[in-house]
């Protein structure tokens, strides 16, 4: 039996390449992606040391060396994603390991490539600024120490072996830099990080609020049931289903006989725990790929997607015996409970509405006829 729900769309246009890249779904593919966009960075480091080898300013080796430590860590996390691999503190996407392997690198450049001293510092901040979001406070706070320390290990080495006042000026000034800017980084990741919380927060909120707005927009708030509207919806959209392939479905309207006594004579707090009984009785008598509403106050409609008027009258009748057969005393004695219903065939090319009016004749004609019973209405 078919059930009614929407199909997955959006993986089938994904490129056998593509899959075999970025892997399965999940938080392990969404942290490929950023690792796949941090290449970029990379690769224009990569042809800056070149430029540098064929300028003059940097030597073969020392770009050699970079160049090896930019592929083999890529490499590593690209492998252990791929595995995903969890490190420190249960870190999925490795964004902190990431954060200490570019601060490797930008220490690195610092060490062996003096011309790499003015952009290594803005490279380091570029990573803080790029992945402190994404960071704990005590994260940050150790990648701030090991940036610092590095920076100025190296560069306290560079002094001492610095001959050139003009060179030595210019170390310090970096050092000095590099000890004002980092710690005013960590102030303005622990401000931005507070704010992404919050951001985060509002939309889970906001996602919360859509969902419960849904849900009523499509449930009866009485019954659990699906509304009159989201019915209809379903209907359109079971009829245009039916008109390619030519099949047929069944509508049944059902109506609970003589409501209006059950809330005259034991209240409506009596009424409405009859409705809720009886949705419960309906929908558990019905099959898995069958849709059932509260159209109106005291009736109900069934959509039977791909099933005969015999099966539906079948359906309806093994309803009829369960309502029958239920203890409705133990709401209110002597209450019993009994529903007529009107059934009709949906025929393609014809439209909804003239299938419902047809429905609702048969359960006109169930009521006249002493009720209590299913009718059906041909289309024919």
């Amino acid at each position: 039996m078919r059930t009614l729900s929407t199909p997955a769309i959006g993986h089938d246009r994904e490129s056998p390449l593509w899959r075999v890249v970025m892997g399965a779904e999940g938080p392990a593919r969404k942290s490929i992606k950023r690792l796949l966009l941090t290449l970029p960075a990379y690769a224009v480091g990569v042809a800056m040391l070149l430029l540098g080898v064929r300028l003059g300013r940097v030597e073969a080796w020392q770009a050699g060396v970079l160049t090896a430590y930019f592929v083999m860590g890529l490499s590593t996390f690209y492998a252990l994603l791929r595995r995903r691999a969890s490190t420190l503190d249960n870190d999925v996407g490795l964004v902190f390991p990431q954060v200490l392997f570019g601060i490797g690198a930008v220490a690195l450049a610092y060490a062996l490539i003096d011309a790499a001293k003015g952009p290594a510092l803005q490279w380091l901040c570029l990573i803080l600024v790029f992945d402190m979001r994404r960071l704990s406070r005590r994260q940050v706070q150790i990648a701030t120490g090991v940036a610092m320390g590095l920076l100025l290990t190296t560069a306290g080495i560079k002094v001492g072996d610095a001959h050139d006042p003009a060179h030595l000026i210019a170390e310090l000034a970096n050092a000095g830099l590099a000890i004002v800017i980092l710690p005013m980084l960590v102030f303005v990741s622990s401000v931005g990080r507070r704010y992404h919380h919050q951001n985060v927060q509002q939309r889970a909120e906001l996602t919360q609020t859509l969902a419960h707005l849904k849900a009523l927009s499509i449930r009866d708030g009485l019954t659990g049931l699906l509304t009159r509207g989201h019915m209809l919806e379903l209907l359109e959209e079971e009829a245009r289903r039916q008109q390619r392939s030519q099949g047929a479905f069944c509508v049944a309207i059902l109506d609970i006989d003589f409501f209006k006594q059950v809330n005259d004579q034991f209240g409506h707090a009596v009424g409405d725990a009859v409705l809720r009984d009886f949705a419960a009785r309906a929908q558990s008598s019905l099959a898995p790929g069958h849709a059932l509403a509260r159209w109106g106050g005291e009736e109900f409609l069934i959509l039977m997607p791909e099933t005969s008027l015999p099966d539906a009258l079948h359906t309806l009748e093994h309803l009829r015996q369960a309502v029958h057969q239920h203890d409705w005393a133990h709401h209110a004695a002597p209450l019993s409970v009994r529903f007529s219903g009107g059934v009709c065939q949906h025929r393609p090319g014809v439209k909804v509405m003239l299938t419902l009016e047809h429905a609702d004749k048969a359960l006109y004609q169930a009521k006249s006829r002493g009720r209590d019973r299913v009718l059906s209405s041909s289309m024919d």
